[in-house]
């Protein structure tokens, strides 16, 4: 699949940065949303609990006084009325919310606290009374003699010869106790239910419940039987708790969500600075060349010197090769700033006397090597440098993997078919060094300054440096080692055949006014080894 070209990268890039700020700006939000919506809920339904608890507790409370009231008449029912109303008006006029207590003999009352109820026809609470031969029971009545029309809720006791005590609690205290509790601005519909009957309802707006949530839905048992309790919500006081809790606390989340863009920003732009300032470095001609002179063992003289690129970055000063390098990397933009080194390099050829079969080593780096533009620039290059330029010595990192690499081998088979050599730097210390022996064409491989450093003064063997010298010889490539600064190292890596050094104790790496300087008096001098200080 090919790779996007650089303009729709960009885009992609470009796309997905503001798609990070978008993201990061509106979690908050929606978490804050989703918060106060999960919070409203939990509100309603908490004040729907103590709602119901009250009332529920409330409504048993009565029942159970309305129940004592008729239980104390049971073992009186055969007194006669004359006797028993004083009674039974006394105890309706102590006990809460019970309007009267009579006497039911079959359909018609027998004797009542209220003397107009006495003789007259119970009609239709008869008919949904309770057959039970004994017992306590409840029921709720749309209409009794004493108020015709209004829905009262009887407790009742059935004593042994089948009349009952009915303690008669008028449905308004009820209805009155139900809004006190589930104030009409709160919830939408409250109702009663006494098993077997309708039940007392209290709707507000006069729609059914059934378009509602319900909010809490209880059951009690009492001695007189059971009852539910039924709460359904509002939604316009859910909004209103809703926005109550979005107005208090979606400010915080907006200032939270402009914190995380602002931080978010940043970082995109510190990145994104990081391309920023590799790329006006190009253009601002900010990046030079240094040269490192290669020593040839056989010649004892100056043979060649690897291209390093340095940056001396306005306002900042110089910056190591580790860490531009691998920004570039990153930043896509190490394929432009090879680009800038190679006219780099033909700008400061120009000014050097060079004799011919020079050497000059330029480390590629691998997505350039995977290009097909590569062999553009090394053409460009070498027209550049002229018919009398130096030998080019490509320099395949293996600190980097290198994607495409059959791209890459063929850019460096057609590398090699048109004069150049390729060299692969820092051998040992990346990913796969005997693969990459195997599959890219080599002329030349360079022995990092890591394993130089297993050299010691004792003159033992270094046992992973020998094997790699042994592996090159066996390849027929020539070997070049890399931080050479001690006598011991030098003798060591010649005796065994290297046949080139670099390093401090021949050459540091120069500009290039220092190096033609440097070229024209010591370059075709032989080179007498001297001890060089260590880098730290």
């Amino acid at each position: 699949m090919p790779r996007p070209l650089p303009n729709q990268r960009f885009a992609f890039a470009r796309a997905g940065r503001v798609g990070a700020l978008a993201l990061t700006a509106l979690v908050p939000l929606l978490l804050c949303v989703a918060l106060c919506y999960y919070e409203s809920a939990r509100i309603v339904r908490r004040e729907a609990t103590i709602a119901s608890t009250f009332i529920v507790s409330q409504v048993s409370s009565i029942i159970d006084e309305a129940h004592d009231a008729a239980q104390q008449f049971v073992l009186h029912v055969d007194d006669a009325c004359d006797v028993l109303m004083p009674n039974l008006s006394l105890t309706a006029a102590v006990v809460p919310y019970v309007r009267t207590i009579d006497v039911i003999d079959e359909d018609h009352v027998s004797c009542s606290s209220v003397r107009l109820n006495q003789g007259m026809p119970w009609g239709a609470p008869a008919n949904g009374m309770p057959q039970t031969p004994s017992g306590s029971w409840m029921m709720l009545a749309d209409s009794t003699p004493m108020t015709p029309g209004r829905a009262a809720l009887l407790v009742g006791v059935r004593a042994s010869d089948g009349r009952s005590v009915v303690a008669s609690v008028d449905g308004r205290y009820l209805l009155d106790l139900m809004r006190a509790a589930a104030p009409v601005g709160m919830f939408r519909r409250v109702e009663l239910d006494f098993e077997g009957y309708p039940p007392l309802s209290d709707t507000r707006d006069g729609s059914s419940s059934d378009t509602s949530p319900m909010l809490a839905d209880v059951r009690k048992t009492t001695a007189s039987g059971a009852f539910d309790l039924r709460i359904y919500g509002l939604r316009a006081h859910r909004r209103a708790a809703l926005l109550g809790l979005l107005a208090n606390y979606l400010p915080w989340a907006a200032v939270l969500s402009a914190l995380l863009v602002w931080l978010v920003r940043r970082l995109q732009q510190s990145r994104r600075s990081r391309r920023e300032r590799l790329l006006r470095g190009i253009r601002m001609n900010e990046f030079y060349v240094e040269y490192q002179p290669l020593y040839g063992v056989a010649s004892g003289r100056c043979e060649g010197a690897e291209a390093l690129m340095r940056w001396k970055c306005r306002g900042v000063g110089i910056v190591r090769p580790d860490v531009f390098i691998a920004a570039a990397e990153d930043e896509e933009v190490i394929v432009p700033l090879t680009q800038h080194l190679l006219k780099l390099i033909a700008r400061d050829v120009a000014r050097m006397k060079l004799k011919p079969g020079f050497h000059l080593g330029i480390n590629f780096a691998p997505d350039h090597l995977s290009s097909p533009r590569m062999m553009d620039d090394i053409h460009a290059l070498r027209e550049a440098l002229g018919p009398d330029g130096p030998q080019i010595v490509v320099e395949v990192t293996e600190r980097s993997l290198i994607r495409n690499t059959d791209q890459a081998q063929r850019n460096l088979e057609q590398v090699r078919k048109e004069g150049a050599e390729v060299a692969i730097d820092d051998f040992g210390t990346g990913y796969c060094s005997l693969s990459y022996l195997e599959r890219f064409p080599f002329d030349l491989l360079k022995i990092d300054r890591g394993f130089v450093l297993t050299i010691d003064s004792e003159e033992r063997r270094a046992v992973v440096l020998d094997s790699i010298i042994d592996l090159a010889h066996s390849l027929g490539a020539r070997l070049v080692a890399e931080g050479v600064e001690t006598q011991t190292q030098y003798d060591y890596l010649c005796g065994r055949g290297v046949a080139y050094i670099q390093g401090f104790i021949y050459a540091r790496p120069m500009g290039v006014d220092a190096f033609c300087q440097w070229y024209e008096a010591t370059g075709d001098k032989r080179f007498a080894p001297r001890e060089s200080k260590p880098r730290a």
